[in-house]
């Protein structure tokens, strides 16, 4: 900064400058009377600048603030993400934390399915991840966006934003995410300390995939395919059985009838994902979460920082959807085809024997 306004200065004018401590109070002085208005610590801030409102197409970004409060939303979407909004039935939702400003909890992201692509449509800042915020949320998005009807979505294994879509959206089919369940099923693994024996015991490793297998069977089948593995594998398998008993089967009473699980067997089955070759995962909103960290360059930014960094990405979407419509086609999948191929061929004609086709699934899954 001060090589750049040196620069082209004659020595008569250097000689001229003032004390270098006053030329930077000086530059301090007119840097804050700049400043849009001073950061918010709190969510109790009365506003946000009308400058960070809007997009740089000068469109209203924000959608929606509901005031000074603890439990304060802020959504921002462009009129443009509204309409792929309105206009999707398929949607993707999750959250992220890293980037988000301290004063709020999570940036709540939905995307939609849109010709073939997974566009975020929605941005939400969010002070909790509680069934009463979720819900408001949701109220919220339909005020400014009446038309949205969702028809699915695939969304993390999160109990509050689950029963918040099926309150808001009763015809709605909730999809859990693959992805998720496997890493639920690695957490546990990891707290019994399994882990280091998954990763060097390839026989270990092969009956842990069959556990995950259960997902690709017809959900008509996985109380009777979760059956057949507690007899065939030994005690090793005992606790990870349990848990996966108690959050995805259900436990089963003495009258052959299972307590409800945390998971319903409907919510997690990929088997009719697979058969209609959907997606299966979030993967691609987790990809954009890792874009989004990366574009950010630093963790909890201010609030205004953040502002104006979503605006960017905003602006990068925009491009995005321009090249949609344009008909750019979706990226080619980094999938192993053959194995894709595999998986739907055991789905379409399964093997008579449960305990047969669990095992023939989990060679293709990982």
């Amino acid at each position: 900064m001060k090589i750049v306004c040196t620069l082209e200065l004659s020595d008569p004018s250097l000689a001229r400058l003032p004390v270098r401590d006053n030329i930077k109070r000086r530059i301090r002085m007119l840097r804050q009377k700049k400043q849009i208005v001073k950061e918010p610590n709190d969510p109790q801030f009365q506003s946000v600048p009308t400058q960070l409102t809007l997009n740089h197409r000068r469109e209203q970004f924000l959608q929606c603030d509901t005031g000074p409060g603890d439990d304060r939303i802020l959504i921002f979407a462009s009129p443009e993400q509204l309409h792929v909004l309105q206009t999707s039935q398929d949607f993707l939702v999750d959250g992220t934390f890293k980037v988000v400003p301290e004063i709020f909890y999570q940036l709540f992201i939905i995307h939609a399915v849109y010709r073939q692509h997974t566009v975020p449509v929605v941005y939400a800042l969010l002070r909790r991840k509680d069934a009463d915020t979720y819900t408001r949320l949701f109220d919220e998005i339909v005020k400014i966006a009446s038309n949205w009807l969702p028809a699915s979505v695939m969304m993390d294994l999160e109990q509050a934003s689950i029963s918040s879509l099926k309150k808001k959206f009763r015809s709605v089919s909730l999809s859990g995410c693959y992805f998720h369940l496997r890493q639920s099923i690695h957490r546990k693994l990891q707290s019994l300390v399994h882990q280091a024996q998954y990763q060097t015991d390839s026989t270990f490793s092969h009956n842990i995939h069959k556990i995950a297998a259960l997902a690709f069977l017809d959900p008509n089948s996985a109380l009777s395919g979760f059956e057949s593995l507690c007899e065939q594998l030994d005690d090793r398998y005992d606790n990870i059985l349990d848990y996966f008993e108690e959050t995805y089967i259900g436990k089963l009473r003495s009258n052959r009838v299972c307590r409800k699980p945390l998971f319903e067997i409907n919510f997690w089955s990929m088997h009719h994902r697979t058969t209609q070759l959907s997606m299966r995962t979030n993967n691609s909103a987790e990809a954009y979460h890792r874009r989004i960290n990366s574009v950010f360059q630093c963790s909890h930014p201010t609030l205004w920082l953040f502002l104006q960094r979503l605006i960017d990405e905003e602006n990068v979407v925009h491009a995005d959807l321009v090249q949609i419509n344009a008909g750019e086609p979706p990226k080619k999948k980094k999938t192993n085809e053959r194995l894709e191929r595999r998986l739907l061929n055991l789905l379409n004609s399964p093997h008579n024997d449960v305990s047969v086709q669990l095992n023939s699934i989990a060679y293709n899954i990982t």
